[in-house]
């Protein structure tokens, strides 16, 4: 089999108490590969990681209210892959109030896996 895709990332900027769409998957589909998260407020930050799935409609969490130390970051996924269909989406929203995490996600967009003859 070939795999074919696109390598990107997807990076927000201030998220903070509002759920955040930091990611909504193409038609092909995408594989997550690594979700940091960076704790850029003055005092340590609780953060929640779902994703949607547009095809169930529901929301599932990968982390909730997971510990980010000041001055520190997490890493949501690192190693596995999360598969993201058509119109899913992957959002973090942080428990304190104000401008306090930045987010940077690795995926590879546009999967398609073709048999090889």
């Amino acid at each position: 089999m070939t795999m074919l895709g696109k390598f990107r990332n997807a990076v927000k900027k201030d998220v903070g108490n509002t759920s955040t769409t930091i990611y909504t998957a193409p038609a092909a589909g995408s594989y997550l590969i690594q979700c940091d998260i960076a704790c850029t407020s003055n005092s340590g930050v609780q953060v929640s990681v779902s994703v949607e799935d547009a095809s169930q409609g529901v929301e599932v969490f990968l982390v909730k209210n997971a510990p980010v130390p000041v001055g520190s970051s997490i890493q949501v996924i690192d190693g596995q892959k999360i598969v993201l269909e058509e119109a899913d989406k992957l959002k973090v929203v942080c428990e304190t109030t104000g401008k306090a995490v930045d987010v940077v996600v690795s995926l590879v967009e546009n999967v398609n896996l073709e048999p090889t003859y």
